[in-house]
């Protein structure tokens, strides 16, 4: 299998947890991505390369802001469900290892078939391969118990329309439901996309963006339960061992709202 040429962003994110996990483990560490750095250095060796501090930190930091958010579902709700959409090559059952949730990967079939030959199982892990706009995959998860869908660098490759309507579509299907994202505005759309093709990948065209985190959600009719930026606690973890354009760029990203995570409460 050309693993590769299944999916060349898949390996974009595991290559910022491994680097963050090296460079900065009392920020983030993940165990089981470090296992996989033989493999990322083989299929994505370009990755790494053409990736500044900055590029890769701001991937680290979407995890680790998500898995903060997690950690507090969980323990709001001890018995619960946290389902990741895109979930590719996300090693978050692996590094939550004290959450007491049922997790789910919702990704294409041969995505899945990646993950589970790159990752193996995980006890408290249902691997699900269907598109995750085809809500087919919800009847695999027990609608009863409070559930926490994220999405994690995946949102930006579909339409504004797409998304929505998966939102709408989520909040009529569970009752107690919330959901995470991260999403950047304008300028950092046009950014990413700048960068994703400065390492080769000329096919992956991001779309969605989200200027204003309230406005959004009143359009999509869901209560803001929180609106993020990236970086507040890794400039004050880090501080000065980051290069000083990072920091500064951290510093005007946060200031300017340019990436963020969006935290949705889906009850009516």
């Amino acid at each position: 299998m050309d693993l590769f040429a299944v999916s060349k962003t898949l390996f974009i994110p595991l290559s910022a947890r491994i680097f963050a996990s090296k460079n900065f483990p009392d920020y983030f560490y993940d165990e089981k991505a470090l296992l996989l750095e033989n493999i990322v250095q083989t299929n994505c060796e370009s990755v790494r390369e053409k990736s500044s501090e900055y590029a890769l930190m701001a991937s680290a930091a979407r995890y680790y802001n998500m898995d903060e958010i997690v950690r507090k579902f969980c323990a709001k709700y001890p018995k619960s469900n946290v389902a990741y959409l895109g979930a590719g090559l996300e090693t978050a059952c692996f590094r939550l290892k004290t959450v007491n949730a049922t997790f789910y990967e919702i990704d294409l079939p041969e995505v899945i078939e990646l993950r589970l030959l790159l990752l193996g199982g995980c006890a408290n892990d249902t691997l699900v391969g269907c598109d995750m706009f085809d809500l087919a995959w919800v009847r695999r998860i027990d609608e009863s118990l409070p559930t926490l869908f994220v999405a994690c660098g995946v949102f930006q490759y579909f339409t504004r329309g797409q998304i929505l309507n998966l939102i709408r579509e989520l909040k009529s299907t569970f009752k107690n439901a919330e959901l995470a994202f991260d999403a950047t505005n304008e300028a950092g759309l046009k950014y990413a996309n700048k960068y994703v093709k400065s390492i080769g990948n000329n096919e992956a065209i991001m779309r969605f963006c989200v200027e204003d985190g309230y406005k959004f959600a009143l359009e999509a009719d869901v209560n803001l339960v929180e609106e993020r930026v990236f970086f507040t606690d890794a400039r004050k973890i880090l501080a000065k061992r980051l290069k000083f354009t990072t920091r500064l760029i951290m510093k005007f990203v946060d200031f300017t709202k340019r990436a963020k995570i969006l935290h949705f409460d889906l009850k009516s």
